[in-house]
């Protein structure tokens, strides 16, 4: 049947399912892409940087006026790390907590720091994770309930991803999910000393 045998309504359904089925398989190749990088030996590019400013990057590409994101960081706070790939670990982890997030729930983005370590919070108001399902929401294609996942366009792979990354900081992330919300919470060395790593290049 050709397309333009078709009413209106009905070519505008598909061309939109058509737009988003492709929407989500670049971006499962983006994430693939990314996640074989961050599999493989690679030589981390370390340099001293903002916290704050590697934040406001980030959400300069959300479009952010139905979303209430509270972001609670100290501008001098400064880490040392490879940004591209923790941008990528923030970006990952605000996309789901908006994609995840109750509707009209706050977002908290919280950053604490002492003299040797900083720890980053990012919390949501939404959907409660099981405590069964825990221990495997870092694991490469898991999904914490199928249809929610589908629903959001997830692929499986970015909480894999931001784990990878943050394991070659020499860093831990953790998660807690109950009814005061779900907090994905990144520890890392504010000085983290790459030359006791051994990557090599790619």
């Amino acid at each position: 049947m050709m397309i333009e045998n078709v009413n209106p309504e009905k070519q505008h359904k598909y061309l939109k399912m058509i737009e988003d089925e492709s929407k989500h398989m670049n971006n499962l190749l983006n994430q693939m892409l990314i996640y074989t990088r961050t599999t493989n030996s690679y030589q981390l590019h370390k340099q001293n940087h903002n916290l704050s400013t590697m934040f406001e990057e980030v959400l300069k590409h959300y479009d952010l006026e139905s979303k209430i994101i509270t972001i609670d960081i100290d501008s001098k706070i400064n880490i040392s790390c490879d940004q591209q790939l923790m941008m990528i670990v923030f970006d990952n982890l605000i996309n789901n907590a908006i994609k995840y997030g109750a509707e009209g729930k706050r977002i908290l983005v919280k950053v604490m720091a002492d003299t040797d370590t900083v720890q980053v919070s990012v919390t949501n108001y939404g959907y409660v994770i099981p405590a069964e399902e825990l221990p495997l929401i870092f694991d490469k294609f898991y999904r914490v309930e199928q249809s929610r996942s589908t629903h959001t366009g997830g692929t499986g792979l970015g909480l894999a991803i931001v784990k990878n990354i943050v394991d070659m900081h020499g860093g831990t992330i953790t998660v807690k999910s109950d009814l005061n919300g779900t907090v994905f919470t990144v520890t890392m060395q504010v000085d983290f000393d790459v030359d006791k790593e051994h990557f090599g290049e790619l």
